[in-house]
This record gives C-alpha cells, sequence and structure tokens, in this order.
C-alpha cells in the first residue's frame, strides 16, 4: 500500500539508506539501564558488556525482574557469568537448577497428553517447546517454558479438548474474548497461587491447543501454504518420547510467525526474538536447511518470516546466510525504513508507552481499509482487558480474600491499561509524524544492509 510513497526517488533513497548501530542497546533512548546492559550484553555479533559492570545491586535486580518477565534469564548464565555479583550468580544458577527440575514434569504431560490423544486416534503437532532442542540443537535445561503448544486439525481440536477436560483441565477464564489462534489455555486448578517467582517448581502448565498456524482474518495478512505445515509433520525421539513435529523448514517458519503477531499486537517478547537470532545464527552455512525453506514456503509466507528475521537481526546481531539476508532485503521500502526508525520501540513500550508497531503494519498491509481497521483496533481497543483471576485456584476452596482480591487489582489494571492508551496516543502520532518524515523528508544517516554471513 505505501511503497508509492515518496515517487521512485524516495523509494530508491530508503532502500539505500537504512540506519544504525550494529548493536542498538548502548544507547536506547528511555529505556532503563538495567535492561540496556542485559540487552547490549545478550548481542550475538558485537555484545558491549560495559554497562553490566556498572549496574550496582539495585539495578542487578532490576535486571534480573525484566529478564524473569522477558524469559530471558537463563540465556545469559553461561556467557555473562563473570560480570554477574556473587549472589546474581547463585539466583541464577538456582533458578537453571529448578528449570532443570521442571523438564520431567514437562515430559511427563507430553507423555500423559500424547498417550490419551493417540488412545483416541486424534493426531497433533507438538509446536515450539521441548521440540526445540532436538530440531535447532538449543539446550533445553536453558530454555524457560511456561505452557505446552499442540496444533490439532480442525476436525479434531475439540475432541483434544474435551479429552483434556477429562484429565482435569479447565479453560482459562474470559480467554475466549481474545483474538487468537488457539482455543483458551486450559490449565489444572492446582490451588497455586502466584508469588513473583517465575521458577516456581508448583507453577502448574497450561496446555494451548492451537487449529491455525496464522489468523488472515485478525492480522489482514496472508501467510499462505502454512496448512501444510500439519502435512509436512514428522516424527522425532524426544526426551524418550515418540512425537509428532513440524519438519525443520515449518518449524522456524511457526515462531517467526508467532514473533510477528506479537510484535504487530505489541507484546513482542525479547525471548522469543533471541531464539529466532540463535537458529538463524546456527544455520548461517546450513544451504541444504536454507534450499529446504525456500522450496516449501510461498514468497508471501517469506516475506513475513523475514519480518522477524529482521528484527531479530536488529536487536542481537546474528549472522545470516544469503538466503534469509536476500529475503530481508527485498522487504517493502517502507517497511526498511520502520526498522530504521523504530526497531527497539517494541522493548521501549513497556516503559515509555508507545504503538509504533502500528506504522509498520501498514507498510505490510495491500488496501486502506485494512489499514484503517487495524489503526482502530490498536488505538481504540473496542474489548475491555481480560480479568485478573487466579486460574490455578478452584473456586470451591477460594477465601472471600481470594474473591475480593482480583477485583481490586482489576481496577489497578484497567486504570493502567487506561493511562497506557492515552498516553501512547499522542506519542503514536508524534511517531507517525516522524514516520512520515522518514518517507517524504530527509532520512537519518546511512546504514548497512545486512550481508550475507554476517
Amino acid at each position: 500500500m505505501w511503497d508509492d510513497i515518496g515517487g521512485q526517488n524516495g523509494k530508491r533513497g530508503l532502500c539505500d539508506t537504512i540506519y544504525g548501530l550494529p548493536n542498538p542497546w548502548p544507547i536506547c533512548p528511555r529505556l532503563p539501564a538495567a535492561v540496556s546492559a542485559v540487552l547490549a550484553a545478550l548481542h550475538l555479533r558485537d555484545p558491549v558488556t560495559e554497562g553490566l559492570r556498572s549496574l550496582d545491586d539495585r539495578q542487578w535486580r532490576d535486571a534480573l525482574a525484566f529478564c524473569d518477565s522477558s524469559r530471558l534469564t537463563l540465556y545469559p548464565r553461561d556467557t555473562l557469568r563473570e560480570f554477574m555479583p556473587q549472589w546474581v550468580r547463585e539466583r541464577t544458577d538456582e533458578n537453571a537448577a529448578r528449570n532443570v527440575q521442571r523438564l520431567p514434569k514437562l515430559e511427563q504431560i507430553h507423555s500423559t497428553v500424547s498417550q490419551r490423544l493417540a488412545s483416541a486416534d486424534i493426531e497433533f503437532v507438538v509446536l515450539k517447546g521441548i521440540t526445540h532442542g532436538s530440531l535447532f540443537g538449543g539446550r533445553p535445561e536453558n530454555r524457560m517454558q511456561s505452557d505446552i503448544d499442540l496444533y490439532s486439525s480442525h476436525e479434531s481440536v475439540e475432541a483434544s479438548r474435551h479429552l483434556l477436560l477429562a484429565l482435569g483441565y479447565e479453560p482459562v477464564e474470559g480467554m475466549d474474548r481474545s483474538p487468537t489462534d488457539h482455543l483458551p489455555a486450559m490449565v489444572g486448578k492446582t490451588a497455586w497461587e502466584r508469588r513473583g517467582d517465575y521458577f516456581d517448581l508448583g507453577i502448574p502448565t497450561p496446555i494451548e491447543l492451537h487449529f491455525q498456524f496464522w489468523n488472515e482474518r485478525t492480522e489482514r495478512l496472508q501467510a499462505p501454504g502454512t496448512n501444510e505445515f500439519w502435512n509436512r509433520r514428522t516424527r522425532r525421539s524426544i526426551a524418550g518420547l515418540e512425537l509428532a513435529v513440524p519438519c525443520p523448514a515449518d518449524a522456524l517458519a511457526y515462531p517467526a510467525l508467532h514473533v510477528l503477531r506479537h510484535l504487530l499486537r505489541g507484546s513482542a517478547h525479547p525471548s522469543h526474538v533471541y531464539e529466532i537470532a540463535s537458529i538463524l545464527d546456527a544455520h548461517t552455512g546450513n544451504d541444504a536447511f536454507w534450499s529446504r525453506w525456500t522450496s516449501r514456503h510461498a514468497p508471501k509466507l517469506r516475506r513475513l518470516e523475514a519480518v522477524a528475521f529482521r528484527l531479530a537481526w536488529e536487536w542481537f546481531g546474528c549472522r545470516l546466510s544469503p538466503v534469509p539476508a536476500a529475503e530481508i532485503e527485498q522487504l517493502p521500502a517502507t517497511t526498511q525504513a520502520w526498522f530504521a526508525a523504530f526497531a527497539t520501540s517494541p522493548v521501549r513500550s513497556v516503559f515509555d508507552s508507545n504503538k509504533d508497531e502500528l506504522w509498520l503494519h501498514w507498510t505490510l498491509l495491500d488496501s486502506r481499509r485494512d489499514s484503517w481497521s487495524i489503526a482502530r483496533r490498536r488505538l481504540l481497543p473496542g474489548s475491555q482487558p481480560l480479568r485478573p483471576r487466579n486460574n490455578y485456584f478452584p473456586e470451591t476452596k477460594r477465601t472471600w480474600s481470594q474473591w475480593l482480591s482480583p477485583s481490586a487489582e482489576y481496577v489497578s489494571y484497567l486504570l493502567s491499561r487506561i493511562v497506557h492508551h492515552l498516553l501512547a496516543l499522542p506519542r503514536t502520532a508524534a511517531s507517525g509524524a516522524r514516520w512520515w518524515w522518514c518517507l517524504h523528508g530527509t532520512l537519518p544517516p546511512e546504514r548497512a544492509q545486512p550481508s550475507e554471513e554476517e
């Protein structure tokens, strides 16, 4: 829709002048020093560790809080250990030990669910989670896994839900109003209560039953060929279990689409982006993998994946093989301009309300009608935020304080969301003006395109 803006000269200029530093985090504006220091040190090509050396204990607690909520805590434990105070090393060592202790529980859930589904002749695919170590060489003990994602065909997803109900899982309340690609998450009511510990061994593991790999109606973006993920599924032996998983090319495509979906909805998780960056970096010289990836994915699908790849390259400086580098270079000029101006905005939005991802979404759309529909949904949400509840506590065992506390929390949360949207409106307008100026006026200093083998 936007490629004609600025004429041919403007379009050529956008393609040739993508700017920025190799590592964007040391000078990222309006980002807490602790967060900036962690992200800068995790950069794969140009890690900057000076920020970690200057953190005091309070800032280290802030850094750990950010890592916990972003699911990043275990990634810097090995590579950045020398920069950590002793108490931070001990804390992350304990986190890692607990994460290892959780793995048998996750494997047992997979075993129980897969056996129950198999007994009912229901086929399914395991998405992400414990399968990524087998497919891409990651270490399962270093990956925080908060839930289990399963895909089942439209014809059998309801039958799968009934089997989970029989196993004691119940739908998370309120999620039926959220635009997702899966049924409401299901979880066991174990009377567990949140205490701010992301590595608590008692945390129940929700299961999400997916019925589509991409929601074209919600995102207004076509991802042709995603239905073939199901037809190309294969079986692997993982943790002693025979599990159906996507083929390697699709196993990268799905988390890339997952990153893009969250990016466009303003909720991109750094851990998801870091995982994509690590996969791209590890497969730099794997020509056979990229040949299969190209042959199995349509151009429009590769374009959506390339947006996630570009984000991973921007944030964490992963190396790129010629194939993904070429796909990134072929992104629309306006999409390139968005990354030039707003690549770090999704992280900053947690601390400085913005909705800069709206302009990225616009660059990928084909019609003005879709653009205004997306803008209306993002700027003026029509539904109220989900009401916070303790979804792990049986209603029959809740005390009066447990009934009343969520109501008070909801009022506080609702007010915070109202403030967020009110603050985001003028900032989004200002960023829109800035983006318009990038398209029509003088662009920022030149930046190199992601190159092959970078």
